[in-house]
């Protein structure tokens, strides 16, 4: 079941990619960005007003992570044309000391280094897979090995000994992963896809250590991170997938991919079975809450920002 529990404006006009996080407190919070980069907003879920806006403007928006720093802290980055842009997530300041231009990054993902420090992860277009202090903004050590093709997709597997893994995909349909403290990679790239690979996410599976990469043609395959082997058959869909969002619901680890055909589609992540879901949009976003609900985050065409309630049987 999902109910539509608030729906605002958020005056760009045209769709807008909202991101939902948690602060300090275990509230929900709301940010949005539009692709041509002109704003970046946080948003009251409740009332739907702006808690900030930057209108400063950016050379585009690829993508977009909040990554949590100690003390409570919340740092939102944006993947550019020229870089990557850093603001104070909870205040909207913008933080230019800390902007780091070198390449287009089209993807980015938070993780988790073993000894505790966040880190940020960008998937670049010179072929190389970036890592950042999201503390300072500097490069953290020797980037990964470069790949062959240019680097569209990235995200942080973390594992329960808390080495994690990183992975990423290429414009060939590469899967590549490498050890996320020192680089290393891991085996050989897997010719993972016929096409571009252009989404990635960590999957909350009870087997752990899964992910879910996504192509140009629509087709999600997931993956053991340690292995680099295939998990389960893949899941096609027949239109490209534009978001990808994960979040327990029930109990039950959920993946949610919407896309071209503005169809917002749900899967079981362990068994890859269909999960019914009505729900019409080309983005999503997803928040576990402590209820066993997850709230979802979607837009209109027309720059509408509507968030539901989720609560879903698998059936």
């Amino acid at each position: 079941m999902v109910q539509e529990i608030a729906r605002f404006s958020s005056g760009s006009g045209h769709m807008a990619g909202p991101l939902l996080g948690t602060g300090q407190d275990g509230n929900p919070l709301l940010f949005s960005s539009v692709a041509d980069g002109w704003e970046v907003s946080r948003w009251d879920i409740r009332t739907g007003g702006k808690v900030w806006c930057d209108r400063e403007g950016m050379s585009g928006c690829n993508d977009k992570a909040l990554v949590r720093i100690s003390g409570g802290g919340l740092r939102l980055a944006i993947a550019t044309e020229d870089g990557i842009e850093w603001w104070d997530a909870l205040t909207g300041r913008r933080l230019p000391e800390m902007t780091w231009e070198g390449w287009t990054i089209w993807a980015v993902a938070d993780g988790v280094l073993p000894d505790g420090r966040p880190i940020l992860l960008g998937a670049g277009h010179d072929g190389v897979v970036y890592r950042w202090d999201p503390v300072t903004g500097e490069p953290l050590g020797d980037t990964p090995s470069k790949g062959r093709g240019i680097m569209t997709a990235v995200g942080f597997v973390p594992s329960p000994d808390g080495w994690g893994v990183l992975v990423s995909g290429d414009d060939d349909g590469r899967i590549w992963r490498w050890n996320a403290a020192s680089g290393h990679q891991l085996g050989e790239p897997v010719e993972g896809h016929d096409s571009g690979v252009s989404l990635i996410r960590a999957l909350p599976s009870a087997e752990g250590l899964l992910f879910v990469s996504g192509d140009q043609d629509g087709v999600l395959k997931r993956w053991n991170a340690a292995t680099g082997a295939q998990a389960g058959p893949p899941i096609e869909i027949r239109a490209e997938v534009y978001a990808l969002a994960t979040a327990r619901v029930g109990g039950t680890a959920v993946m949610f991919a919407a896309g071209s055909d503005e169809v917002v589609r749900a899967w079981d992540v362990d068994t890859g079975e269909a999960i019914d879901l009505l729900l019409r949009s080309s983005v999503v976003s997803a928040l576990a809450q402590p209820d066993g609900t997850a709230l979802l985050a979607t837009s209109t065409v027309q720059g509408d920002i509507v968030i539901h309630a989720c609560a879903l049987r698998v059936g």
